[in-house]
């Protein structure tokens, strides 16, 4: 994966097709798990309406993180706040994520070879709703992996460069059911500790890739930003 660079064409970055099949599928996870615990219509994010009235609390962490309590002081202002905002932001978290999904999506997407990977081009008009979605799929990853704080974030990054256990296939975000006959297995604890190793490694670099896309991409806007102000 490259840095994004700004272009007359958009912004643009080389990914391999493996971490755009990735993001895309973890960004449609993403999309799926908070539409569900949120409470979302089936329509909803589709519809070019408003939708309102929703006031259920999401039971999951990770979907707490993406749609957090307004008033942490004032549990009646919270709820009132939920109730009349929820379901439109949570709608709009999740169009945002589709649309993610389908500009890195190699299998939706037309592929330009780019020498070393796929160029991904995000439109300047779609950038800021890129960039978000990149957010809302590290703020799932964070909440999955128990990362708390930066330092959490910087023993991760180091996890992930030292390449710590096996290349691993995909997995999903939630997980498995913990096999019944394990106890009776002397060795279980040990393998079950070291796929746990994987599981966190393999979704580490997910996390971190998503967070050097983003950044990279951040960097670009707030440059283009800054020499429009200059130039007027």
């Amino acid at each position: 994966m490259t840095p994004f660079r700004s272009t007359p064409a958009g912004y643009v970055a080389t990914w391999e097709p493996v971490e755009r099949e990735v993001l895309a599928r973890v960004a449609r996870d993403v999309a799926g798990l908070l539409s569900a615990d949120s409470g979302l219509p089936d329509d909803a994010a589709e519809a070019e309406v408003a939708f309102t009235g929703v006031a259920r609390v999401p039971r999951d962490p990770a979907v707490q993180r993406l749609l957090p309590d307004a008033h942490r002081e004032d549990a009646e202002a919270a709820a009132e706040f939920r109730h009349l905002t929820q379901t439109d932001l949570a709608a709009g978290k999740v169009a945002r994520l589709h649309a993610f999904a389908e500009t890195v999506d190699p299998s939706t997407e037309p592929v330009t070879d780019a020498g070393d990977g796929d160029q991904v081009l995000v439109a300047r008009d779609d950038a800021q709703d890129f960039a978000a979605a990149l957010t809302d799929v590290r703020l799932v990853l964070a909440e999955r992996l128990g990362l708390d704080d930066d330092a959490d974030v910087e023993h991760l990054h180091t996890e992930v460069l030292a390449g710590l256990g096996p290349e691993q296939d995909e997995d999903d975000l939630y997980p498995a059911d913990d096999d019944p006959d394990a106890d009776d297995d002397p060795d279980a604890d040990d393998e079950a500790a070291a796929m746990d190793t994987e599981q966190r490694v393999y979704w580490g670099g997910v996390f971190v890739a998503a967070g050097f896309a983003q950044e990279s991409l951040m960097d670009e806007l707030l440059a283009d930003l800054r020499a429009r102000r200059s130039a007027g």
